[in-house]
């Protein structure tokens, strides 16, 4: 056997090596000054445990939370969908007559036209229309959303068929006038079931 033949694993082992040559050193220099007294284990106990600014955004988070649930209850089928942007909850309602309540619960409250029935049977629309599309745009259509801030949809599609899709929507209108706005997707394709 030879060891002084370089392996592939060679440059890995080298790497590694110095990754941890250089996490020693730096901690090295690092103790406390002369003079100083080291304090008990207070200070690095204080550490694990969340300090008053996590606390108070994880109770703002929870509530927001929890007056998202009591908006969605209250509102009942007037509510729309919801999302927390910039710290503040912001809720969309299809009534008017909703826009203080959503405010005097705290949130930001938009009026959109469409209900929540309404774009999820509009993603049962665009779905029930990709199915009968040929491939490619059959299977170009990775995911489907309400869009809370348009009060439409959103329809996740494969780059390559972007344009072909959007055109192909705009020209039979299958979920009507309701907004459809598209994202680049990530995901694999998979064709719909018709």
């Amino acid at each position: 056997m030879n060891f002084n033949a370089r392996t592939s694993r060679t440059p890995l082992a080298l790497a590694s090596t110095a990754l941890m040559a250089s996490l020693l050193l730096s901690g090295c220099g690092q103790g406390t000054d002369p003079g100083t007294k080291e304090t008990s284990g207070a200070q690095s106990s204080s550490a694990a445990e969340p300090t008053e600014t996590q606390s108070e955004n994880s109770v703002d988070q929870n509530a927001l939370l929890d007056a998202n649930d009591k908006l969605s209850t209250d509102l009942g089928d007037d509510y729309v969908q919801s999302w927390i942007k910039d710290g503040k909850l912001h809720v969309s309602t299809t009534k008017e007559s909703q826009l203080s309540v959503i405010e005097d619960a705290g949130a930001v409250a938009h009026l959109v036209k469409y209900s929540s029935a309404e774009l999820r049977s509009a993603i049962e629309d665009i779905m029930a229309w990709q199915g009968k599309q040929e491939n490619p745009i059959r299977s170009s259509i990775h995911a489907y959303s309400l869009n809370p801030e348009t009060g439409g949809i959103t329809l996740s599609v494969d780059k390559t068929q972007m344009d072909a899709v959007s055109k192909l929507i705009e020209q039979d209108k299958p979920v009507g006038d309701i907004p459809v706005d598209y994202k680049v997707s990530g995901g694999i394709a998979s064709p719909a079931s018709s």
